[in-house]
């Protein structure tokens, strides 16, 4: 039996609309995207900390960036154990 990590954060009972990117949504500080416990991941702070100047950067530089396609039409990569887009078409 293998957890599906696509499935972890994205509780409807948890947090409102889960299926939607949302770069400021707060909800329980005990989350799974880094692990737990003894399988807590290593890298996990600096990850966080290369995330917040890497977006950080990116909208200094672009202030005015947004998507080019309306949100309906980004499609995801149809793996199980993967989240992500197959494209993110962008703006400014």
């Amino acid at each position: 039996m293998l957890p599906v990590i696509v499935a972890a954060n994205r509780d409807p009972g948890v947090y409102p609309d889960p299926d939607r990117f949302d770069i400021t949504r707060e909800g329980p500080a005990a989350h799974l995207a880094f692990g737990h416990g003894p399988h807590f991941c290593l890298g996990a702070i600096l990850a966080r900390r290369e995330m917040r100047v890497a977006i950080g950067s990116v909208v200094k530089r672009c202030p005015g960036l947004r998507l080019a396609v309306d949100e309906s039409e980004l499609t995801y990569v149809p793996v199980l154990v993967f989240r992500g887009l197959q494209a993110l078409p962008v703006t400014w």
